[in-house]
């Protein structure tokens, strides 16, 4: 405590000519501790703000990506002929510049219903952007895409797996 108020009184009798016997200034072990920990919290600090700042921009890549693929997804989901789908096509995006789709497709046990591959292959001169090709898997309901015989079939095989369900939950 008394080192403490010694410090005070050397601040107040700063600038008026020589320090009175007895009255300390900081040690160099103090000044070299208060610069470590300085430098230290400098370093942290500097390195979660750069941190902060690729995470914005890591999301702002993921976002156009994804815009880009909500843009060709409807594109391809407007198109009602199986034949304009298997073909698949070019289109210019916002972001990625050129863009080329194909779509791949498996029938699923439930009639008019498919799991739809879109796989998109971007501008390969675009790779400043970080990603040249993306794919995409979803479910899509296509009753036009169906073969009639094969649906019925579907249908059949549906309403007796559902007929067996209702029979061994009465049991």
């Amino acid at each position: 405590m008394k080192r403490g108020f010694r410090r005070l009184s050397l601040a107040r009798h700063w600038g008026k000519g020589p320090a009175p016997a007895g009255l300390l200034g900081f040690t160099l072990l103090e000044v070299l501790v208060a610069m470590a920990l300085f430098f230290v919290a400098v370093t942290y600090f500097s390195m979660a703000y750069l941190n902060t700042l690729m995470a914005v921009e890591s999301t702002q890549v993921n976002q156009s990506l994804e815009q880009d693929m909500a843009a060709i997804r409807r594109q391809v989901l407007l198109l009602g002929d199986i034949e304009e789908v298997e073909e698949g096509g070019d289109v210019v995006t916002g972001e990625h510049g050129l863009a080329r789709w194909s779509v791949e497709y498996e029938y699923t046990e439930v009639a008019d219903l498919f799991l739809v591959t879109l796989t998109v292959e971007l501008d390969p001169e675009d790779e400043e952007k970080g990603v040249t090709e993306a794919t995409e898997q979803f479910y899509l309901t296509r009753p036009s895409w169906s073969e009639p015989l094969e649906r019925d079939e579907l249908r059949a095989r549906t309403k007796e797996r559902l007929v067996e369900r209702q029979l061994s939950s009465e049991r």
